[in-house]
């Protein structure tokens, strides 16, 4: 009987079919009992020892450890799963990454078209802030700076303007701009103007109404509140009060000519306030100073 191996050409016991170390291979990878005898070699471990002589054959500087795996159907199965299991991980995470990245790009498209769609400086200024690495976060910037340059030209045109339709415009185009409060301002002066020109309690109290509601600063809110109280006081005179006016004037003056001290104390009030903030006085001390004059 040989005493080389005939798997991997070492020396071996003579009762033995292979050497220990290809034994141990044999039974641990193939799950088989390797006979101790040759007699007692059965189909398996036969065929195992012709197919690794003729490999050996074929190719001398084979490995042993490489003849024990490639023939093996238990380390076929094995290689077979886990190459199933890696291209199904693969799978699986390009599916999450493609799907993530459509996602994103899918956001980031519907938030540009609403910026552009309102074409304003806080819609770039929230894609710019949603998307800092978006597609088109380069345009939003160009969009932006292009809109803050038509705001500032446009406010250099208003300031001398007495246009209040086109002021309110401004205001609604850029509701948000640093412009505001100026542009408020300058309304508040044109409204106070016009109110002046009216000079009317209706007049007056629209001021104060647009400046309670917040539209006008009310700037001249005190003078305006002033003015209406002093129009709305004033109401038209009848005729049996004019009449009534007329007949008072009348008997003070006829009294006065007369010097009748008496008569002229019955058209007066008891204390009468004098012109040019020079106080009052009691009534017969001025109807005794006007019959000694």
């Amino acid at each position: 009987m040989a005493q080389f191996c005939p798997l991997c050409g070492r020396s071996k016991p003579e009762e033995a079919l292979f050497c220990n170390d290809c034994k141990d291979k044999i039974e641990k990878e193939y799950e088989v009992d390797v006979p101790k005898g040759e007699g007692g070699m059965d189909a398996v471990g036969q065929e195992l020892t012709e197919r690794s002589v003729e490999a050996k054959k074929e190719n001398p500087d084979l490995p042993t450890d490489t003849l024990s795996k490639d023939t093996g159907p238990r380390k076929n199965k094995s290689r077979l799963f886990w190459g199933l299991l890696l291209l199904g991980i693969l799978l699986v995470a390009g599916f999450f990454y493609y799907g993530e990245t459509v996602r994103k790009g899918n956001l980031d498209r519907l938030q540009w078209d609403a910026a552009v769609k309102e074409n304003s400086v806080s819609g770039y200024l929230t894609y710019m802030q949603a998307f800092p690495k978006g597609k088109y976060y380069t345009l939003a910037e160009e969009n932006l700076v292009k809109l803050k340059g038509n705001e500032a030209e446009t406010w250099r045109t208003l300031q001398s303007s007495d246009n209040r339709a086109e002021l309110r415009d401004f205001l609604t185009q850029y509701p948000e701009s640093p412009y505001t409060p100026l542009v408020k301002k300058r309304l508040d002066s044109l409204a106070w103007v016009a109110t002046l020109n009216d000079n009317t309690a209706e007049s007056y109290s629209d001021y104060m109404v647009a400046s309670q509601s917040g539209e006008l600063p009310g700037d001249y809110f005190g003078n305006a509140q002033e003015r209406y109280e002093m129009l709305f006081q004033s109401y038209p005179v009848t005729k049996s009060d004019l009449d009534s006016i007329r007949l008072t004037v009348d008997g003070f003056f006829t009294a006065l000519s007369a010097l009748k001290a008496n008569e002229i104390t019955k058209y007066m009030a008891p204390v009468v306030f004098r012109f040019f903030n020079s106080g009052g006085g009691q009534r017969e001390k001025i109807v005794g100073d006007l019959i000694i004059s």
